[in-house]
């Protein structure tokens, strides 16, 4: 009778409710840069969903959630909403996971703390201050590459 007060049920719907919310983040994104998802370059793509992983180590922290479940989230987000194979987003989410220790890849570790930012502006409605954070992302590493 009480079997939907079982801490398992409750961790699904809080796995649940973090996957929808990095869905409507990345969506958000590409809304506020103009450009669709099938126009994006690779870079570009990788560039976002660098971001977004910052915006999950965010709410990973805020909603107490445990390392596979966030590794669970961002190869989901990958596959789902990045179009990465599976075997392509457990590799890049990985070398995200890695790059969190600014020495792996002091780049992408950057971008991953954007993202953190990304994510406070999201949760604020500060879409301007969004857009022009992701933008600058963006636009740096394209003149880098």
């Amino acid at each position: 009778m009480t079997d939907f007060l079982s801490e398992h049920k409750f961790e699904g719907l809080k796995v649940n409710h973090v996957s929808r919310e990095l869905r409507l983040f990345s969506n958000e994104l590409f809304e506020l840069i103009g450009i669709r998802f099938e126009d994006t370059s690779e870079l570009e793509r990788q560039v976002i969903a660098a971001f977004c992983f910052g915006a999950l180590n965010a709410i990973v922290q805020r909603d107490e959630l445990n390392q596979p479940q966030a590794h669970a989230l961002i190869v989901a987000l990958l596959i789902n909403e990045f179009k990465y194979s599976e075997k392509q987003a457990v590799d890049f989410a990985e070398d995200l996971i890695h790059a969190t220790h600014k020495e792996y890849h002091p780049v992408m570790n950057a971008i991953i703390h954007r993202g953190i930012d990304g994510h406070y502006q999201y949760e604020k409605n500060m879409l301007d201050d969004l857009r022009s954070n992701i933008l600058e992302v963006i636009n740096t590493v394209k003149k880098k590459a």
